[in-house]
């Protein structure tokens, strides 16, 4: 798969797109909480799984109960 995602250096989990219900969600908490948030990166599926990050269950495996 050569398809590019997104995920940030703070993340372990990366997403099909930028309005990811998860993925904003999970942004929203960290500023609530006050941790500054990190820049997202667009990068390929085989580089983020080799940085350790795993599929958002939501975006990308479409595996989310709603």
């Amino acid at each position: 798969m050569s398809t590019e995602v997104i995920t940030t250096s703070g993340s372990d989990r990366y997403h099909a797109r930028e309005d990811c219900d998860w993925y904003q969600a999970g942004r929203r908490g960290s500023e609530a909480q006050g941790y500054r948030l990190h820049e997202p990166t667009w990068t390929s599926v085989a580089e983020a799984e080799a940085a350790g990050r795993t599929a958002c269950g939501n975006c990308v495996t479409g595996s989310a109960h709603a």
